[in-house]
Parts: structure tokens; C-alpha cells; sequence
């Protein structure tokens, strides 16, 4: 989008402000700066190279892309990709992004993951009974399961969980000795060209080795590798998959059998897998995989594309983590049962830290979990 573009999006918005009551933000501070309708009045003044205050500069950046403004817009205005498009704009005028940024990318940059963990601790999930056989680059496979950050040092049993299914379904893959990150933080924090950078490092170690599909256990490596990489490199072409996927596809054929739990629980379709993932497979297939495991599936919408984010999309949780923990908590307040499940390791691990924080008695479980549970041996 150029600026012309991005402007006349801006100018369609009526003012109806329907978003603001779906936002989640607003829903929580009541401030219309913090809100979609709020948040296109800062672009266009972004835009039109207008200084903007501090709130205003705040604003932008505690908007966790989630992209349900996109979704409820009666002028179909993707409200989402102009909040990422101003905060590219405020890198290029030396305004953004913000110190908490910069700190995060710093540490993508140096140890080549967005957690602060230590690169040589990256495989410690990997389970003991497979480390002497794994080959890593060495295995004769196109296909790489593709942890991230998040599964590789805090939610491990993504990470785990994902490689012992592919095993014991004898599906064919590599994993890598030293991954890198997907540079999806350092795109949504506005730095493109050296998210870009990080892009085209990746694709060039991917066609190094071979790599022709890659799984992925984390909503924003899934975001990031199969949307955000074909904005930029037309000769891209690598086949993207999120694990459930594959899962569903190996039950399908009878590679894994799963028995009754006979449990209740609460799914949250995370942003990154229901509404910003465009074929919106995901969101069938997951609750497909929780029914074969006899699980009483509880909503937290009567529209599955209408789930409420868990209040940590697009670094929130750096910039305001009291925001994060009141969204999170939001959303434990409409659950039903005690327990969350979800298909990203980043809402698992942002679930744990609101409960933690609030005190309450809510598990949270990654979906594999269950799957993992319900598997006949």
C-alpha cells in the first residue's frame, strides 16, 4: 500500500465506531485513542507527517494486531495492515519503535531468538530417547518442523510434544541443530528492513537445504513464513503448514489413533491461526482433533473468527504489560471450565503468566497435550 492508498482507506472510515466494541484494548481502558477508530486518526496524522503525542505514540504500539477491527469494519477497511504500516512510517521518521523494541530485536539479532534464551539451550526439550539418532540437517527430508522461540525455550512442550507425534507416525522430517527466529517480532515492531533481512537469510538456508515444506508449531512463525514472506520474495515458494494440520492429516489416515478422554475444556482459536490465517482450516481441524479425543469443546464466541486475542499479539506484552494481563484476564472471565486449550505456544504461555498474575486456578494446556494423552500406543 502507498501513501495515497492508505490515506483514502483512512478517509472511507464513517465514524460508525462498531470496531471499538469488539476491540479489545478499548473494552478495557474506555479510551477511544486506544481503539481502532482512534488508531486510523493517528495514521492519518502519521501519514501526513504530523507530530503525534506520546499517548498517541503508545496507542499504536499497544494494538496487538489481532486484526478484529478487520473483520467487524462495515467499510471493509484492513485497519490492521495501516497500524503496521504507521509504525514502519514511524521507524523511517526515527520515532519508533520503542526502547522495549529495540531491546527484544537486539537479543533476535544476537542469540537468534526473541526470548532472551540461550542458543545453546535451544534443544533441551528434545526428548532423550531420540538425541543420539537425530541426523538434524543431515536427515534426508524437504520438510523441517520449525519450532520458534516460544516452543524452543518456554512453552517446550509444543516443542516436544509435535516431534514425538511426527515420530511415532513415522513421518519423514529434520529439525535444525541451531534455528533461527522467523523475525516475525521485528516486522509487527515496524523495523521491515531488517525484518526483511532476516527473511531472506532464512529462505536462502531453507533452499541450502532443500527445504521445500516447513511445519510449524507457533501462530506467528505460521503468520510470518506463510503471509509476511510473500509480500517480499516472489520466488518464495516453500509449503507452510501449522502442526494441527499434519496432525489431522495422520489421523485422517489411521498413522494415529486417539481414545476417549471424556474431559471439558475451553479452545481459543489464536488471531495468528483463526481469523489472520486466510484459509481458516485451522479452526475446523482443531476442534476435529479435540472431538476424536472425546473432549467437551466450550466457545469464547459463538463465531470461532470472533475469539478474543489473548492480549499479548505483536509485543504488548513488552509495552504494557498491565493491558495484557487485564485482556487475558477478560478472557478468563467468560470461561466455563477450568481449563484453556489452545494451537499457539505464545497465548499458552501469555494464559499461564495472567494466571499467575491473577492468582486464579486456570491450566493451560498447548492442544498437544491432549493429542499426545489420547493416543493409542
Amino acid at each position: 500500500m502507498d501513501d495515497n492508498e492508505i490515506l483514502k482507506d483512512i478517509r472511507s472510515c464513517i465514524d460508525c465506531k462498531n470496531c471499538i466494541e469488539k476491540c479489545d484494548t478499548f473494552i478495557i481502558t474506555k479510551n477511544e485513542v486506544q481503539s481502532p477508530n482512534g488508531r486510523l486518526k493517528i495514521a492519518e496524522s502519521i501519514f501526513l507527517n504530523k507530530k503525534i503525542s506520546e499517548n498517541e505514540l503508545i496507542s499504536i504500539y499497544t494494538c496487538t494486531l489481532c486484526a478484529m477491527c478487520d473483520l467487524i469494519c462495515a467499510q471493509n477497511i484492513n485497519i490492521s495492515d495501516i497500524i503496521h504500516a504507521s509504525k514502519v512510517r514511524l521507524v523511517d521518521n526515527n520515532i519508533g519503535p520503542l526502547k522495549i523494541h529495540e531491546k527484544i530485536i537486539q537479543g533476535i539479532i544476537e542469540k537468534n531468538n526473541s526470548v532472551g534464551g540461550n542458543p545453546e539451550e535451544r534443544l533441551n526439550w528434545l526428548p532423550k530417547e531420540y538425541e543420539k539418532n537425530e541426523l538434524f540437517e543431515k536427515k534426508d527430508s524437504d520438510t523441517l518442523l520449525f519450532f520458534g522461540c516460544m516452543s524452543s525455550f518456554k512453552v517446550k512442550e509444543s516443542a516436544t510434544k509435535s516431534y514425538q507425534i511426527l515420530k511415532e507416525a513415522n513421518f519423514n522430517f529434520k529439525i535444525l541443530k541451531k534455528e533461527p527466529c522467523c523475525g516475525e517480532y521485528i516486522y509487527s515492531a515496524g523495523k521491515l528492513d531488517v525484518a526483511k533481512k532476516i527473511f531472506k537469510e532464512n529462505i536462502e538456508l531453507f533452499k541450502r537445504l532443500g527445504i521445500n515444506n516447513i511445519i510449524v508449531t507457533c501462530g506467528g512463525c505460521l503468520y510470518a513464513f506463510d503471509s509476511v514472506y510473500r509480500k517480499y520474495f516472489d520466488d518464495y515458494d516453500i509449503r507452510i503448514r501449522h502442526i494441527i494440520d499434519v496432525i489431522y492429516e495422520l489421523e485422517k489416515e489411521g498413522k494415529i489413533q486417539l481414545k476417549p478422554l471424556n474431559k471439558s475444556i475451553t479452545y481459543h482459536d489464536p488471531c495468528r491461526l483463526g481469523r489472520k490465517y486466510k484459509n481458516n482450516s485451522l479452526i475446523e481441524k482443531a476442534r476435529l482433533l479435540l472431538k476424536k479425543c472425546i473432549l467437551e469443546i466450550n466457545e469464547l464466541s459463538n463465531e470461532p473468527q470472533k475469539c478474543p486475542c489473548c492480549g499479548a499479539g505483536s509485543g504488548i506484552r513488552g509495552v504494557d504489560s498491565n493491558l495484557c494481563i487485564k485482556i487475558g484476564k477478560k478472557l478468563f472471565d467468560k470461561m466455563k471450565t477450568k481449563e484453556i486449550v489452545s494451537s499457539c505456544p505464545l497465548c499458552i504461555f501469555n494464559f499461564k503468566y495472567v494466571n499467575y498474575k491473577n492468582q486464579m486456578d486456570k491450566g493451560s494446556k498447548y492442544i498437544l497435550d491432549y493429542i499426545v494423552e489420547s493416543m493409542k500406543k
